[in-house]
């Protein structure tokens, strides 16, 4: 059976997989040895992997265990190193295993997973083949082991590896649900279907901070202290003071965000006063790692991680090339769509913000607020858009980071950006090293934006290399808010061309009409600029290719949206060049249009617009090859 033959059993007997997504599968069904249930008569915890399905995983190797005769064997260096493995588990499938029953310790992110990680240790047997032992409960993340008690003896354990990348979707089926017509599951048991590709693995990615659920949890002292006496009492021999350090630097965000003082936790964790001077050198390497002051920064994992986790990377590395973009053009041209097309699509990497008349630099920058902090009130920086977006980028390098500014000219742009408008000046090819392209030319000093951003109050805020700022604009908005040309000039202009007959929904007729929308529009727009040519920035009041959608067409909302915005907006002035005379309102237009048994657009508009459109129906546009007259 090739790998394609194993991917489609396991999608007629797994809902929801991309065939696309995968190079590697494995198919085991487990018995009783490889199960944690209570009834089980053996003291292993592992789940043995044999044959060639052992290579779907990487594993780390010493020769003193390896390398060297079997009665010789080191068994210390068989664990010495440990290979740990992501794995996701999905809410869909955990809801299936447990059949309405409740576990609190799964835990899911927003897209309903969670990336554990297991760890995979290959050992040697005498007079027998190696085996890989997938999962220490010792050292498993909680999560896995919660997924590994809802499986029980006759279950399938399906594991499918990402394409080119070292993580796994981790799959349980019930025994008695493993075939599905001329699908059984069971074919696969204990083989290995692979594609040939590339998998490269970047070890700086597996060097992590653990269980750093405290980077999303406000903690008390006493909680806190709590948590530093247990790391300390459970801690291996001569490791104490290592796991003094180890907390420092794990709640460090916690105790330095609420000005904990150090003597006070090691007080209250009833340990000698002298190891406040150790965690205080913790948290001071918490501030390095969180500045990047070195080389080296705390970057938090977001969605891919249930449990917050956060990661240590060598952020030396930075994408380059940032720039501003300000897209412009008529309501409904497309420019938010443009955004999604050509710019970014994957929400995790943008920001978006609406300004309007209302919106300060408070809002959009960021904000002294009091926040209650163990019974006292205190005033802490409350970062904005701008500052959650410049820390995001700051802290990941190999991304591209969007700050997404919707109808800037809606609000006071240059009173909104304030300071940060210096920041706009990006270094240029050509006059910077390659490394610095895209960032900020010059710095400013803001001492919250600093302290948020860098863990640093005197480091210089700059706009880095990986994060651009995108702008919309409606230019029959102008007239609300001006942006002057010192600000414009900091922006690269695009102007998102109003191609009404590019639209998907072009073609389609306006519900109780003969007229297309590609028509409606392109005609409309035509009487828009004849009727304004002396008047400056007339094209500003044509219709959007996109100012209506498809479902927009019917007949109960076209009026009430397209009809209206001619009415009292476009053609206010100059109603009768578009409407018949005898309406002398809007409400006229909208009950005619509403009532009539025969064609609306026919019954409301002048005769000679109207079979200006009906004309556009029948004549293919040579330009873009479309056809407006549907069949």
């Amino acid at each position: 059976m090739e790998f394609t033959e194993a991917l489609e059993t396991i999608n007629h007997i797994i809902d929801g997989l991309d065939d696309g997504d995968y190079d590697g599968i494995i198919v085991k069904r487990l018995e009783a040895s490889n199960t944690l249930d209570d009834e089980r008569t053996t003291n292993q915890t592992h789940i043995a992997i044999t044959g060639e399905q052992m290579n779907i995983f990487p594993y780390l190797m010493a020769d003193g265990y390896f390398q060297c005769d079997y009665n010789h064997k080191d068994e210390q260096l068989k664990k010495y190193f440990i290979t740990q493995i992501p794995l996701r588990i999905y809410k869909k499938n955990t809801d299936y295993l447990l059949d309405g029953q409740v576990n609190n310790e799964l835990v899911y992110n927003q897209n309903k997973y969670m990336t554990v990680r297991a760890s995979i240790v290959r050992g040697r047997r005498k007079a027998q083949p190696d085996q890989v032992q997938l999962s220490l409960t010792t050292v498993d993340d909680k999560g896995f082991i919660a997924f590994r008690k809802i499986l029980h003896t006759g279950d399938f354990l399906v594991l499918l590896k990402h394409k080119e990348k070292l993580e796994y979707d981790c799959i349980g089926v019930r025994g008695s649900d493993t075939t599905e017509g001329k699908y059984h599951l069971a074919d696969l048991n204990n083989k290995f279907f692979k594609l040939s590709t590339n998998t490269k693995v970047d070890i700086k990615n597996l060097i992590e901070i653990k269980d750093i659920q405290a980077e999303n949890k406000d903690y008390s002292l006493q909680e806190l202290a709590d948590i530093l006496k247990d790391m300390y009492s459970n801690a291996d021999d001569k490791m104490q003071v290592a796991s003094i350090h180890i907390f420092g630097i794990k709640y460090g965000k916690n105790i330095t965000e609420h000005f904990y003082r150090v003597p006070e936790i090691i007080r209250a964790a009833g340990l000698n006063e002298s190891y406040a001077t150790e965690l205080s050198k913790a948290i001071n390497i918490y501030r390095c790692l969180y500045s990047n002051k070195y080389g080296i920064g705390i970057k938090q994992l977001g969605d891919e991680s249930a449990n917050g986790d956060m990661e240590i990377n060598n952020l030396s590395e930075r994408i380059t090339g940032a720039c501003n973009i300000l897209l412009y053009g008529v309501p409904g041209a497309g420019k938010s769509h443009a955004i999604k097309t050509q710019y970014c699509l994957d929400e995790k990497y943008m920001e978006r913000v609406v300004f309007h008349p209302d919106y300060t630099y408070s809002d959009f920058v960021g904000q002294i607020l009091p926040k209650v902090i163990e019974d006292s009130l205190r005033y802490v920086f409350t970062p904005g858009p701008f500052t959650k977006m410049l820390k995001k980028a700051e802290n990941d390098p190999a991304h591209m980071y969007y700050l997404v500014v919707e109808e800037v000219n809606r609000g006071n742009a240059p009173a909104i950006f304030g300071e940060i408008f210096q920041l706009l000046d990006r270094k240029e090819e050509g006059e910077y090293p390659s490394e610095e392209i895209g960032e900020s030319e010059y710095g400013i000093s803001n001492y919250d934006v600093a302290l948020e951003v860098y863990g640093n109050t005197t480091h210089q805020v700059r706009i880095p290399s990986n994060m651009s700022i995108l702008a919309t604009m409606n230019t029959a908005d102008q007239n609300i808010y001006t942006l002057d040309t010192a600000f414009q000039r900091r922006w690269d202009m695009h102007h998102i061309e109003n191609n009404i007959l590019a639209a998907d929904h072009a073609s389609e007729k306006i519900d109780g009409t003969k007229v297309s929308w590609g028509a409606f529009a392109t005609v409309i727009n035509e009487i828009v600029v004849d009727i304004n040519v002396d008047i400056a920035s007339s094209e500003d009041k044509r219709l959007g290719a996109y100012f209506v959608k498809k479902k927009e067409l019917a007949a109960d909302k076209f009026p009430e949206k397209v009809l209206k915005y001619l009415w009292d907006d476009a053609f206010k002035m100059e109603k009768d060049s578009v409407f018949k005379a005898e309406y002398k309102s809007l409400e006229d237009i909208i009950i005619a249009y509403e009532s009539t048994v025969g064609d609306k657009l026919s019954t409301v508009l002048r005769l000679d617009v109207y079979n200006k459109m009906i004309s556009k129906m029948k004549l293919p546009d040579r330009e873009n090859n479309i056809v407006l007259e549907k069949d």
